[in-house]
């Protein structure tokens, strides 16, 4: 029976790179796509994989929202659920934006903490019974080395004063490792860990940013790696047995290392995690 993993941010940079190098490993995949023509580039580009026998599914769907993370999450599931034995083996949380300026979803939530932060959170909670299912579960959160320059600040944890673009960046991906040790401590079975995938060439800082904010980052990303390095780490974290104990880990080329000194703060990624099931709550009700 073969591995069954889901994917965001699948159809560009480092999602799109782990999309295929799964899929070169005989898994299956199911891959999250914000448009139907990214979602019929990324089958073509895949075709010469799936026509071995391999499976890749495409799920459109928009995470910057809760609402539509969980239409996602019902397109999901709706293919877990014709497989054999309904279950997920993998989980890749790599979908995430940098926004210029304050920009607010329908729901009232600063778009990069939403999406950057909030889907995970979401996406992660939903797809638990079916990586139960799994003999040998792992998710993967995308966070970065700019965590190391967060700090968290309790009363602004959206930025809704004195945005700046970095701090708000910043800061989601700090969150995403405060969810990751918190999640590893009230799940002990499902191994999960904050991924580093160092400066790579990607398109992430070109979209949904000025034109300033997109040249400093075309000139920023010029001394990157390409996308397949960090993916391939990526696929051995997902897939290999001597990181199974390290639940909880903050990893960067497939070594653990230590994350910002405040992820280590139970009391912090508690409260942390207390807002984040408010915010979402609050988010399915509003209309």
């Amino acid at each position: 029976m073969r591995k069954q993993a889901v994917v965001t941010g699948a159809t560009s940079g480092i999602g799109l790179a782990n999309v295929e190098l799964l899929l070169k490993e005989g898994i299956d995949v199911i891959a999250v796509a914000r448009s139907e023509k990214k979602k019929e580039l990324l089958i073509d580009k895949m075709k010469p994989l799936t026509e071995t026998g391999v499976r890749l599914d495409v799920v459109l769907g928009d995470l910057s929202q809760t609402k539509s993370t969980l239409k996602v999450v019902e397109g999901i599931k709706h293919i877990l659920n014709k497989t054999k034995d309904k279950q997920c083996d993998i989980l890749m949380n790599i979908a995430g934006i940098v926004s210029s300026g304050l920009h607010l979803n329908e729901e009232g939530n600063e778009l990069t903490f939403a999406t950057n932060h909030l889907s995970v959170f979401i996406l992660t909670h939903a797809l638990i019974p079916y990586l139960e299912k799994s003999s040998d579960p792992r998710i993967l959160v995308v966070s970065s080395l700019s965590h190391y320059r967060a700090s968290i600040n309790f009363k602004n944890i959206q930025n809704f004063k004195l945005y700046n673009i970095l701090k708000a960046y910043k800061r989601s991906k700090l969150y995403n490792v405060f969810f990751v040790k918190e999640f590893a401590k009230r799940n002990p079975k499902l191994p999960i860990y904050a991924i580093d995938p160092g400066l790579v060439k990607t398109e992430i800082g070109l979209k949904n940013t000025s034109k300033l904010a997109a040249s400093i980052w075309k000139w920023r990303v010029s001394k990157g790696t390409d996308a397949y390095y960090p993916a391939s780490f990526m696929v051995k974290v997902a897939t290999e047995e001597a990181y199974k104990v390290h639940s909880g880990s903050y990893i960067k080329e497939g070594k653990v290392v230590k994350s910002n000194p405040i992820t280590y703060h139970e009391d912090k990624a508690k409260r942390l995690w207390d807002y984040t099931e408010e915010v979402i709550t609050l988010s399915t009700k509003k209309e």
